[in-house]
């Protein structure tokens, strides 16, 4: 299962995802660290449902390695683009 939010602003609509278990903690390496905050948590999705709003997301900030993988899987992320933060996936994508 993923946890998501999602936020419209015009025409622009952002989809933050994540893996359902990661909420509410924290992951880091160095000098990055990421908290897996509230601002994910929302509805819960399956793999489906997850892909049919990410292809109709402007904006995607997905955290985990479920999501980052599925996105990735099925050409909604450059995996060369996905950052590891301590162990776990992290993505941001803009669609112009």
């Amino acid at each position: 299962m993923f946890s998501y939010n999602l936020f419209e602003q015009g025409s622009d609509r952002m989809l933050a995802v994540c893996d359902d278990d990661i909420i509410g903690k924290s992951f880091g390496t160095g000098d990055i660290e990421i908290t897996v905050s509230e601002f994910y948590a929302g509805k819960k999705t399956g793999e489906k449902e997850i892909l049919d709003i990410a292809r109709r997301s402007t904006i995607i900030n997905a955290v985990g390695n479920r999501i980052v993988n599925l996105l990735i899987k099925n050409g909604l992320v450059e995996s060369s683009s996905v950052l590891d933060i301590g162990g776990v996936k992290h993505a941001q994508v803009v669609s112009t």
